[in-house]
């Protein structure tokens, strides 16, 4: 199997003010004055729909693009043109079996996983249930003194998931990640992912972890500074999915896309899904 990861970086003004007096890894309090810092200038927005962030068809096509059909380059960099790569159309094709593990994961994780792969379902077609075997979804949301351990197992499992979690687990840069793996047969058919958010970070800043890693997880991949009303724009101005980012994920699993479709295949492609998701919107 191949292997791709991406790694949520903090970035900013907002970092720098609030992780300057840490220490090495960051605690539960760091990661809450950051969200607070956040907050405080109008960033982590958990409306969906604003109305001062309208986009046309013609912007839908084009961040379907940078999104769905580049990478990151360097996984501590902030998403931009320069540092990213093509990369074909990449998504699951079958069922999604996810699973929630770490000691630091709550009921309010559980319930926020289940309604979003649920809300993931209507919108894609695929099919999303949670399993105690057989998980090709795995979310961890892990307490320091466990890591070790799980580093452990998973470089016995999955060697290349490891690579990622151990370059996570080292960084006081990063506050989430996504892993992917890929199919022996068709490489650009995704068939394991793994979400890892560490117990310091909480509140709306978890939530914003889930959606966007889960998210890039189902082959949305990338993040660029132009794109918005978007969770995939390293500015962390919006917390949650939002409308824009649900017609990414319909593009990417509409039937007419397949996996290994080159950007010069799929964007003709594109274009007719958006103009027929949504007729009479300015093009």
């Amino acid at each position: 199997m191949l292997a791709g990861w991406r790694l949520r970086a903090l970035l900013g003004g907002a970092l720098g003010l609030a992780l300057s007096a840490c220490a090495g890894q960051p605690t539960v309090s760091d990661y809450r004055e950051y969200e607070n810092a956040l907050t405080a200038i109008g960033d982590l927005r958990t409306d969906t729909a604003p109305e001062d962030a309208p986009f046309t068809n013609a912007d839908l096509v084009r961040n379907f693009s940078r999104i769905a059909l580049r990478h990151e380059v360097d996984i501590e960099s902030a998403g931009s043109e320069e540092n990213s790569a093509p990369n074909p159309v990449q998504r699951w094709e079958g069922p999604i079996r996810w699973g929630l593990y770490g000691r630091g994961a709550t009921p309010q994780d559980h319930a926020e996983i289940e309604r979003f792969l649920n809300h993931v379902s209507d919108l894609t077609g695929l099919v999303t249930h949670e399993v105690e075997r057989d998980v090709n979804l795995m979310i961890l949301i892990t307490e320091p003194a466990e890591r070790p351990a799980f580093s452990a197992a998973l470089r016995q499992l999955y060697p290349a998931l490891a690579d990622g979690f151990d370059t996570w687990r080292a960084s006081g840069r990063v506050v989430c990640m996504a892993s992917n793996l890929f199919s022996v047969m068709d490489e650009d058919v995704i068939v394991f992912g793994m979400v890892v958010i560490g117990s310091e970070v909480t509140g709306l800043l978890r939530r914003s972890c889930l959606h966007e890693e889960i998210a890039q997880a189902l082959g949305l991949g990338n993040d660029h500074p132009e794109v918005r009303p978007s969770i995939f724009n390293d500015d962390e101005e919006f917390a949650l999915l939002t409308e824009h980012d649900e017609w990414l994920l319909r593009i990417l699993y509409d039937e007419r896309l397949t996996p290994g479709m080159s950007e010069e295949e799929a964007m003709p492609v594109v274009r007719t899904i958006v103009e027929e998701m949504r007729p009479g919107e300015p093009g």
